[in-house]
Formats: structure tokens, C-alpha cells, sequence
């Protein structure tokens, strides 16, 4: 009989499980990886050198333990919160982006096609997570009544002596999982200004690789500069950009705008229609082309023009001679150059490759981030919004829109990234999903969201979405896609919580006597009676059981109808499914009809089975029984 793992996926032992399989070599008879082993094959060619190159700082053992540290949390449905719950594909998720991320990998890993994030800067104002809990401060989740109140984040100032050394803790672990995340084909944009970009680049590095660097992408982000700034004006922003794999991601080209195709006119009215032209000459020497050096003869002149020695033609002999047939080459508005120029219909022209500069009048400003949230709310509870424009652009260039992929921002904000998927599937007629993970952070009791009823910065992250959804409906109302369905506009809200199964947290003192451990153990007992209990609401409970099963939050469920006696649930997420039953005990008439289900894996609580009811299941499903 199997039995259901309570935590998230262990990551570490994933890994090790991976290189084991790989290379068996590296590990001993029991099963243990050989430390001197790994460092014999990884010295091959071993050098004199003491020294290496390395990033560290303080903390760096900690924050990749804190990556590869299962979590035993759960996510609970909020459906009073959500739109279209049952049927929507898109996701808000109230909590620590740490806890969610983790909770995700069994059900996400190497699913999600385009991450985007925009973490905190730290500029000394803004947060850093803090993810070390002691028994004096447990994390959010874990005490009573804090989920529905949010959290207050601590600042990170220069004062504190690990200004940078807190930052590169909080984000390390939280990259790591998501590149598990990404698809092969996936890609991860990193929003960041100049503190931090240059310790950025290097965790990046090397939890993504090197070699997969894309881009360092730069977003103009100002239409005027700041006059008020004592040195210069900060006018842009970056954005890194590393593939999971670099070879097998590329960026989708972008199509023409008005302004481009402005360039293509037709002075000598050729019947194939508007063109452009480009030079006739490359940047190579006669040494080293010399069968591009040859001459050509003006037809309008009669004159042998050759090129130049150290620019030779582009085109051998035999392509020119082609370009002639053609009509292809364009000698000056008078017919006399002295170098002719090759003529490129609009006809035939490609989409356009994107640029690592990123101009406002691409990719939105602050300026137009502040207008995108004004045309949702009356007031800007926010000063440091991305524009709508900007993720769009990205979108663009990660997703085609065809294959239902998923989008994923982890430090979500106020929304935009859902608002820039919604209006792109409009435009487009695209299926991406979006995926949305943002603390429940206490908003300033004195400030506007605050007074606007928005106690927290997720609150105003789903009332965004939620009006973003409202008014799409409003301007599309009986519009279809393309493929016949109608746009995604709803989502699912989801909030970290304990999990429902009970967890025996308690250890003995070693240097504590038998009998004062047992009478610390019975007060532990004591204290968590309440757990011990194992009250649920089913369906949370199903969402649990599913999620640590492996099944995406997006699963389908029904009841099977024929069964009376018991409540079955068959789930489904398009790639696994299973029968799940969470009563107390499972009847000897259900037990029979399960007799024709047999192919099925059944999901059952452990307590609800005894001694036979437990060989029962398991002469019917065999290794298709789990418990949980």
C-alpha cells in the first residue's frame, strides 16, 4: 500500500536520486554519494591553482538549505474571493512566494513557460522576506487567525550590516525553485535597477547557468527626466533574461508597426509593390572573399563599377546575374551611382527581431503604469507599478498563445501580469494562463488602500484583477475566440495555510531524564490537541490531498453518482486522475462497485481502513491504493 507524501516535493534528494541514476559510480553500496569520489571526476585535469572563482556571502549554506527544505503547508480554496472558480485555469495565491513555490513543484514542475518577476530592489525602503522561524516567530501561516489579517514586512537598511548578504538570501532559494519550474523551452525575466543588478547577474548565473544568459534587456522608463535627482536622472531599469535551456528557447518575432513599413515606398512604380533597399556590399575584404571581387556593369551608364577592396559585393557572380533577371537592383533616383543598392518588398518582409533596448514608446513608462491603474481604481495606491504595456511586450515575446501556457509572477504586486495576459488573449485570441503567488502584506493603516478598505497589498492585487476581468467582459460581451471558446476571464484564490494532517513536531532533550521528556511530550500533546482532532472542510482537504498527489489546482472533480453509501470523488487535471474518498470508513456495498474500477488509483484516508477493509483495497487496486 502506498501512502501519500504530506510535505512538498524534496528537491535535494530529487537531485541525488537524478545523479545516482546517472552516474551510480559517484555513490557507495549504500546508497550514499561519495564526496571524494565527485571531486575526483570533477577534477579530471586537475590544476595547481588554489584559488577559484566564486560569489559567497553570508548566509549562502543557509538560504540553498532553505531551497531544497520540503514544506508540510498547504493551499486552501477561497472561493467567496475567486471568479468562476470551477472553471477557470488562472490562479491568485495568497502567501510567502517561498512556501507557494515549494508547494508547486510536484505539480508544476517543468510546466510553466514564462516567469515573470518583479522583486523588491532593495533600496533600504522596501522588504525583504524573511524565511529563518524560530519558536518565537513562527511564519505567518502557522498562527491562529493571521491568514485572513496579512503580515507587516520588515524594512532592510544599510544600518543593519547584511544589507546585501538579507537580499541574496531571500532571493537565491526562491530562484532555484523556479527554474524546476520552467519548461525546457521556458524562459525567466528579472526585473531589477542598479542596486542590486550586479549581484543579481551572478545568482542568476549560477542558478541558471551561465551559458544560458539571453539578455540584459534595457526599459526606458521615463518620458522626462527627474529634475529633482542630485545626480542623474534614473531613466531606465533592467531586465535579465535566462532561458532554462538557451538552445531551445528563442524569442517570438514581433510583428511590423506602421512605422516600420513606412520606410518602403515604390519611386519607380514596380508592378510587385512597396520596397526598401540594402547595401550591395558586405564587410568583408578582397583577401578574404576574392570571389566576391569582381565588377558589375551600371546597366544605365554602360560603367564597370567594382567594389571597394575592403568591402567586397554580398553576392557571387551567379546570384548577381539572378538579381539582374529579376529587376532587383536599384541604381540611385538619377540611375548614375556608383554602387548599387538591392530592393526588399514589403511583400516579403519578416517579422521584426526584438531589441535589448526597450523604449517607453515600446514598453510603457511609469507615467503609463500609473494611468494603467487609474483606469481600474480612483485613486494610485501604488508607486511602483509596471506597465501593462511592458508585460505585454515580454508575453509577446515568450508565448504564441496557442498552447495553453502558463504564465507565472511570484512577487505579483498589484496584478499587472494577469492584466497584461487578459488584454493580450483579447487582442490576440490567445489561451495563456497565469498563475499569480503575492504576500498578504499589511497596507500602512494611515494610507488611502488602507482607508479604501484594501488591508492588505494581495487584497488589491485581486480587486485589480477582478475589475481587469469586469470590464473585458463589458467590451467583449458575446465575443468568442478563435478556436469557438470564450476568453478565461476568471481565477482561482488560494491561501497558505497549515495543513490539515497532524504533524508530531516534538523531540526529546537528550539531556533531560525519561520521565521529564514524557511529561514535556504530554504537554506538546496537550498544546496540539486541536490538531490531533483532524477537523477539515472536505473540499480543502481534497485540495490538499491532490496538490501533495501531484495534481494541478486546476483539476476537474465530479462525484461518482452509482456509489450511495460513500462520497467518491474522481479528479482530474488532463494528465493523471484518480478516485478519492475522505469519509471515516468505506462501506462493504461501495467496496464492490469499487470491484469495477479497478484500473483507477484509489485514494483513501489511512484511518478510515482497517486491518480488512485494507486488504479488501488491496486485492482490488493493488499498487493503485494510496492513503493519506
Amino acid at each position: 500500500m502506498n501512502k501519500i507524501n504530506k510535505q512538498s516535493l524534496d528537491l535535494q534528494e530529487e537531485k541525488l536520486k537524478a545523479l545516482q541514476s546517472a552516474m551510480p559510480q559517484l555513490f557507495n553500496e549504500d546508497g550514499v554519494l561519495d564526496i571524494k569520489e565527485l571531486e575526483l571526476l570533477s577534477k579530471n585535469y586537475p590544476s595547481l591553482a588554489t584559488g577559484k572563482y566564486e560569489f559567497n556571502w553570508a548566509g549562502k549554506i543557509s538560504a540553498k538549505r532553505n531551497a531544497y527544505k520540503p514544506s508540510r503547508a498547504n493551499l486552501t480554496p477561497d472561493k467567496e474571493r475567486s471568479i468562476e472558480f470551477e472553471s477557470t485555469d488562472n490562479m491568485i495565491i495568497e502567501g510567502d512566494n517561498l512556501e507557494v513555490l515549494k508547494l508547486l513543484q510536484k505539480s508544476y514542475s517543468g510546466k510553466i513557460k514564462c516567469i515573470y518577476i518583479d522583486p523588491p530592489y532593495n533600496t533600504g525602503n522596501d522588504f525583504v522576506y524573511s524565511d529563518n522561524y524560530s519558536e518565537d516567530k513562527k511564519a505567518y501561516w502557522e498562527k491562529s487567525g493571521t491568514t485572513e489579517n496579512g503580515v507587516k514586512i520588515d524594512t532592510n537598511t544599510e544600518t543593519q550590516g547584511r544589507y546585501h548578504s538579507n537580499w541574496l538570501n531571500m532571493m537565491y532559494p526562491r530562484l532555484v525553485l523556479a527554474r524546476e519550474l520552467l519548461k525546457d523551452d521556458g524562459v525567466i525575466f528579472v526585473s531589477i535597477d542598479d542596486n542590486e543588478v550586479h549581484n543579481l547577474r551572478k545568482i542568476t548565473d549560477e542558478v541558471f547557468g551561465e551559458e544560458n544568459f539571453v539578455a540584459m534587456l534595457v526599459w526606458k522608463k521615463r518620458v522626462s527626466p527627474a529634475n529633482d535627482s542630485k545626480w542623474f536622472s534614473s531613466d531606465h531599469e533592467y531586465l535579465l533574461v535566462y532561458g532554462k535551456d538557451k538552445n531551445s528557447w528563442y524569442p517570438q518575432r514581433l510583428e511590423r508597426t506602421a512605422k516600420q513599413n513606412s520606410y518602403y515606398s515604390n519611386p519607380d512604380n514596380d508592378p510587385r509593390g512597396a520596397w526598401n533597399s540594402a547595401a550591395y556590399t558586405c564587410n568583408k575584404n578582397k583577401n578574404e572573399r576574392p570571389n566576391l571581387y569582381y565588377p558589375i556593369i551600371n546597366p544605365n551608364t554602360g560603367e564597370e563599377i567594382w567594389p571597394r577592396e575592403t568591402a567586397v559585393w554580398a553576392y557571387s557572380k551567379e546570384t548577381h546575374q539572378k538579381h539582374l533577371e529579376d529587376n532587383l537592383l536599384y541604381w540611385g533616383s538619377d540611375g548614375n551611382s556608383k554602387s548599387p543598392r538591392k530592393k526588399q518588398f514589403l511583400s516579403e518582409a519578416e517579422k521584426v527581431v526584438p531589441r535589448s533596448f526597450l523604449d517607453h514608446s515600446i514598453a510603457g513608462s511609469t507615467q503609463s503604469a500609473t494611468l494603467d491603474f487609474l483606469s481600474i481604481f480612483n485613486y494610485n495606491y501604488f508607486n511602483y507599478t509596471k506597465p501593462v504595456q511592458l508585460l505585454s511586450h515580454l508575453l509577446k515575446l515568450s508565448s504564441d498563445g496557442k498552447n495553453d501556457d502558463i504564465i507565472l509572477d511570484f512577487f505579483a504586486g498589484s496584478g499587472t501580469t494577469a492584466h497584461a495576459v487578459m488584454e493580450l488573449n483579447k487582442e490576440d485570441g490567445g489561451n495563456r494562463k497565469y498563475i499569480l503567488v503575492q504576500l498578504p502584506e499589511l497596507t500602512d493603516e494611515k494610507s488611502e488602500a488602507y482607508k479604501a478598505g484594501y488591508k492588505t497589498i494581495s487584497d488589491i492585487c485581486i480587486e485589480r484583477v477582478k475589475r481587469v476581468s469586469e470590464k473585458i467582459k463589458k467590451e467583449d460581451e458575446g465575443k468568442l475566440l478563435k478556436d469557438g471558446k470564450n476568453l478565461d476571464l476568471g481565477f482561482k484564490v488560494f491561501k497558505l495555510a497549515p495543513s490539515f494532517f497532524p504533524e508530531n513536531q516534538f523531540t526529546p532533550d537528550p539531556e533531560k531524564s525519561e520521565d521529564e521528556n514524557m511529561k514535556a511530550f504530554e504537554e506538546y500533546l496537550e498544546k496540539a490537541k486541536s490538531q490531533m482532532k483532524f477537523e477539515f472542510e472536505e473540499e480543502e482537504l481534497l485540495y490538499e490531498i491532490a496538490l501533495k498527489d501531484g495534481f494541478k489546482l486546476t483539476f476537474n472533480k465530479e462525484l461518482i453518482e452509482e456509489i450511495k453509501e460513500n462520497k467518491i470523488w474522481k479528479i482530474s487535471d488532463g494528465e493523471k486522475e484518480a478516485l478519492v474518498c475522505l469519509d471515516d470508513t468505506i462501506s462493504n456495498s461501495t467496496l464492490k462497485i469499487l470491484e469495477g474500477m479497478k484500473d483507477m488509483r484509489f485514494i483513501c484516508l489511512e484511518r478510515a481502513v482497517d486491518t480488512t477493509k485494507k486488504w479488501n483495497l488491496k486485492s482490488i487496486f493493488g499498487q493503485n491504493l494510496w492513503v493519506a
